[in-house]
């Protein structure tokens, strides 16, 4: 009896050597529609982490056709250039089940430096503010940036970081940066016209501003890896 019990002590001992300890460090890398992204994330219970996010990096905007068609009839090249840097909580309501720990709520905060720019080199004759812009003479430059810099961010998906003993894991989310209202600025190549037309230009800029009035809302779709240590 007493060799049983002294092999179980043993094997125990052993086993509390051998089986790793819950991680509770983060770091992962991913792409998303806010660019590039990276993060460092801290487990504070079964059921929440923390997670520092930063995105940045510069792309086409997907579909700047359909967008083009919006803008007064303008069909504009669309180009992001990207920057937020937020602190997010990633609640897993089933952590402790075998199945569907994964599944993650999140909710956060992020310091939103996102800016898009709109341009345009038309042939044919446009209108800018009631005023005619001759085709070929020059580009349109419309600027958009917003002034709600500290934008809520709510999302839903799988992220399998501190869940279970493998180190490596995946995410795939998708959600909601609530940015705010644009802020559109609109300019020309011509000096001439930017000086000639500044109230006119202006008039182009609030409409603008009311024709992306989307982007107050706009789509988060992320993936990538993590490791966990």
């Amino acid at each position: 009896m007493r060799k049983i019990i002294s092999t179980m002590a043993v094997l125990l001992g052993l086993a509390s050597f051998t089986t790793p300890a819950k991680a509770d460090i983060a770091i992962g890398v991913g792409v998303s529609t806010l660019g590039y992204g990276v993060h460092v994330a801290t487990s504070m219970t079964d059921f929440i982490a923390l997670r520092f996010n930063a995105n940045f990096g510069e792309m086409d905007v997907p579909g700047a056709e359909l967008i083009g068609d919006s803008f007064g009839g303008i069909e504009y090249d669309v180009d992001a250039s990207f920057g937020t840097y937020g602190l997010v909580a990633d609640f897993h309501p089933m952590a402790l089940s075998p199945i569907g720990a994964g599944l993650v709520v999140s909710g956060g905060i992020y310091y939103n430096n996102n800016e898009f720019t709109f341009t345009a080199d038309p042939l044919a004759d446009v209108q800018i503010g009631g005023q005619t812009f001759t085709g070929g003479s020059g580009r349109i430059i419309s600027q958009m940036s917003f002034d709600t810099k500290w934008a809520p961010y709510l999302g839903l998906g799988y992220d399998g970081t501190f869940q279970g003993f493998v180190p490596v894991s995946f995410f795939i989310t998708g959600g909601v940066l609530f940015q705010g209202s644009p802020s559109v600025v609109v300019t020309t190549s011509d000096a001439t016209f930017n000086s000639t037309f500044a109230a006119e230009l202006a008039a182009e800029s609030a409409e603008l501003e009311d024709d992306a009035s989307s982007f107050e809302y706009y789509p988060v779709f992320a993936m990538g890896m993590t490791i966990s240590f």
